[in-house]
């Protein structure tokens, strides 16, 4: 019975034995300086991916090649399987590496010419100095965990459990890695090494300082995008600054001109806490008037140019940026109607956000909507304000929006960096050695590198991509119906797309008979139903009232101005009630893109003026026609000239400016056709009653062509376009296209990434037509509608969409 139990007691101890071996927890033999830990499930696979990553095959990188070489001997390995690569700066300042295998790979060295092996003993640890092709490392003996080295000493003590990382903050953060990704892990106060090694001139004071520790996942299939977190400590992590004070999604990209290199910003949505942490932070307890504008503000951020950076603050929702340089400026100069300062106490707003950034002395000041942009000379801000009104920022550019769909909604710190424009900048601030190389580095693909911080109580969210973007061209991509949405009566109008500013898409906006107004998205779910006082005239317009980039909605129906918000309630002042019906629609006019919207209203022959507070716009003295007004009146700039323009019934074409008066003497009455009136080649052009094409200069001269269209013809024009459908001929240009006899709504004409698109639809056939510019019928059409069409870019992709009735109840989207 004894020798059964010792038999028995023997067995388990030696089963107990072989699954503590196996269960050895390889990350507890990290040596204590490490700096950058990679963890990874297939090291095997691990190589493999990233020679197929892009960026890396496609550059000559000389930690590429430090690493092939030093790890070289590797490829002799049959199986490599979890692996950690712990890296350390030496005493000596040369990185050492430690890798950490839970199993001993199985080398194949047979074919090897040049080796040697040379077993130690040293204080009773065994290991062996390898020499394999030129290449020396140190291994351990045992088969778990096999640890190689490049360094003696640092593997001796590794084997002799000394100085290794087992600290709580660091096996909290290993344990939120996700073990079935290759995930890398920072050690930000062990990281000043590498700083000074690889990047001597950048000051990277805040990264050592944000938190202890940092782990990402990579996501190496879908290259370069990555997610993770930082923890925080105590109150000296930077960390400590966001805690508690709120995340928004960020807009600071709308303000930065494409041509920049990039941008650091922070967010905040109660700026109260915000302040009271950066106050806590800096040990300062004294009450600041500058403290005021933190208060009113909700973003910040350095932007960063080829020459130097900028300064950036961005304002609550009820705030101008006007109202915070109030008392710190004096108005040096307007420009493109924005204002431009001169700061009187620049000093005060360079340390406002020590010590998450310090802006460099900047005497001038732009208010820009809700921007207030510091800078050290006035020619940048009218640069910005050039790249702003013309929409040449980042937030426009669909590599920026691309990447922005792998990233979370609302962040708190935000850094963008332009990959191709920053290579001057990285050859500045790297050693002397690795100069050129970033000179000469091939970014292709990568446009962007993009990294953001998420606060949620002690840690943060981590969120990156530097993801390749394609160009491809999409000429051959089939149309195809993406959503169908069904209305609880029929459509009163035509579905139209409209601006949702919370997810930088596009929603669906849409009246049916009983007057009821649908806000769906492109998902196809019904946000909301408004019942309205009556039928929209004509088509829904989007305004910005507050300026702040938030989106609303404005319209008139027979007896009122209406604006409704994001939720479809009624904006204040609004509606504007009318007496007298309304019979035009609304015209919603923004002379130079500033937002500052002027609403007109048509009443049998008279004209009215509102702003956006609903009051009468005082110098707008039109008093009224002699006879019906036949159009709803329409804003054009021709050669930096604005004319409102608008015909009568008695044949007079009214060609105002924006005050009301007569700009333009037409010199000739006219025959008016259903047309609207258009800007082409710097002249007025539509159609008279007789089908002939009719152009009024700017002197008011008018000139007939002979065009012989057919009695219902329809023109659509744009500055550089014209498109004519007579009968079954459509004309683009100068280019005639016959198509099927049918009954067609008028030729529109859209313009999405950076492409013109010609639209009508055969309301008898139930057919879409879309052309481009040179009357080409694009691939996948046509395709079946019942309605014009509204074309736009919905989800901020590069396929454009189009969204149209389709049955009676019917709300369709295309994607093509």
């Amino acid at each position: 019975m004894k020798k059964i139990l010792f038999k028995f007691l023997l067995v388990f101890f030696l089963i107990s034995c072989q699954n503590q071996e196996k269960n050895i927890a390889v990350y507890k033999f990290i040596p204590k300086d490490a700096a950058v830990i990679i963890q990874t499930p297939n090291l095997k696979n691990l190589q493999q991916d990233l020679e197929n990553f892009s960026f890396f095959s496609g550059n000559k990188l000389t930690a590429k090649n430090y690493l092939k070489k030093e790890l070289g001997y590797l490829k002799h390995a049959d199986t490599l399987t979890s692996a950690i690569i712990a890296f350390s700066i030496s005493e000596k300042e040369k990185l050492t590496y430690s890798l950490i295998f839970k199993d001993k790979p199985k080398f194949q060295l047979d074919s090897v010419k040049n080796k040697s092996v040379e077993s130690i003993k040293t204080e009773g640890i065994d290991y062996q100095k390898m020499f394999l092709e030129d290449n020396t490392f140190f291994i351990s003996t045992g088969n778990a965990p096999f640890i190689a080295s490049n360094s003696e000493e640092n593997l001796i003590q590794i084997l002799d459990n000394e100085k290794l990382l087992k600290t709580e903050d660091f096996q909290r953060v290993y344990s939120a890695i996700d073990l079935n990704k290759t995930s890398i892990i920072f050690n930000h106060q062990n990281f000043k090494a590498f700083q000074q090694n690889l990047f001597p001139n950048l000051a990277l004071q805040n990264v050592e300082n944000y938190a202890p520790w940092s782990a990402i996942d990579l996501d190496i299939e879908n290259e370069g995008i990555f997610n993770g977190l930082s923890i925080a400590a105590n109150s000296s992590n930077l960390h400590k600054i966001f805690q508690n004070s709120g995340t928004v999604a960020q807009e600071f990209a709308s303000i930065i001109p494409e041509n920049a290199l990039g941008f650091t910003a922070l967010a905040y949505k109660n700026p109260k806490i915000f302040l009271q942490n950066l106050k806590t932070f800096r040990g300062d307890s004294v009450s600041n008037p500058i403290d005021e504008i933190i208060l009113k503000s909700q973003e910040a951020g350095i932007i960063y140019t080829e020459e130097n950076t900028l300064f950036g603050i961005k304002t609550l929702v009820d705030i101008e940026a006007t109202d915070l340089i109030s008392g710190y400026a004096e108005l040096e100069e307007n420009y493109r109607d924005f204002p431009i300062y001169k700061v009187s106490q620049p000093e005060v707003f360079e340390t406002i956000f020590s010590p998450i950034f310090i802006s460099k002395k900047n005497n001038f000041a732009l208010a820009i909507d809700e921007y207030l942009i510091f800078a050290n000379s006035i020619p940048q801000l009218r640069e910005l304000v050039a790249s702003y009104v013309n929409e040449n920022t980042l937030v426009h550019q669909s590599y920026y929006k691309n990447s922005q769909q792998k990233l979370a909604m609302e962040s708190s710190i935000l850094i963008v960096g332009k990959t191709e424009k920053s290579k001057t900048k990285l050859a500045e601030v790297v050693a002397n050695e690795l100069s050129e190389e970033m000179t000469n580095l091939d970014f292709g693909e990568h446009k962007l590198a993009i990294l953001q911080l998420v606060e949620e109580g002690d840690f943060a969210h981590i969120h990156g991509t530097f993801e390749a973007q394609n160009n491809e061209s999409n000429s051959n991509t089939k149309t195809e119906e993406i959503l169908s949405v069904s209305l609880d009566a029929e459509l009163l109008n035509e579905p139209v797309l409209v601006k949702n500013h919370l997810n930088n898409q596009m929603d669906i906006v849409v009246q049916d008979i009983n007057n009821t107004l649908y806000l769906i998205s492109n998902k196809g779910t019904i946000f909301w139903k408004k019942k309205l006082s009556g039928p929209i005239l004509g088509e829904i317009k989007q305004v910005d009232l507050y300026k702040n980039g938030r989106f609303q909605l404005a319209f008139a129906t027979p007896y009122s101005i209406e604006v409704l918000d994001r939720n479809g309630n009624t904006v204040k002042p609004f509606p504007i009630e009318f007496k007298d019906e309304i019979s035009q629609p609304l015209s919603l006019f923004d002379y130079d893109n500033n937002r500052k919207y002027r609403f007109l209203i048509t009443q049998n022959d008279e004209v009215f003026m509102y702003d956006k507070n609903g009051k009468s716009v005082k110098g707008f003295d039109f008093r009224g026609t002699n006879s019906e007004i036949l159009k709803a009146p329409n804003h054009l700039r021709i050669q930096n000239k604005d004319y409102i323009v608008f015909p009568e019934k008695s044949g007079k074409l009214n060609i105002l400016s924006r005050q009301g008066e007569h700009r333009v003497n037409v010199k000739e009455n006219i025959d008016f056709s259903d047309n609207q009136w258009y800007e082409f080649e710097n002249d007025f052009v539509s159609t008279n009653a007789e089908g002939n094409l009719v152009k009024v200069t700017q002197t008011g001269q008018v000139t007939t062509l002979n065009t012989n269209f057919s009695e219902n013809h329809k023109i659509s024009a744009r500055p550089n376009i014209l498109v004519s459908l007579s009968e079954n001929i459509l004309k683009i240009k100068d280019k005639e296209l016959s198509l099927d006899y049918g009954l067609y709504t008028e030729p529109e004409i859209y313009y999405v990434n950076d492409k013109y698109y010609i639209s009508l639809t055969d309301l008898q056939t139930q057919k879409i037509y879309v052309f481009d510019s040179n009357a080409e019928l694009l691939p996948g059409f046509p395709v079946y509608g019942t309605s014009k069409i509204n074309l736009n870019n919905v989800d901020i992709d590069n396929r454009p969409e189009f969204v149209v009735k389709g049955g009676e109840k019917e709300v369709l989207l295309y994607k093509f």
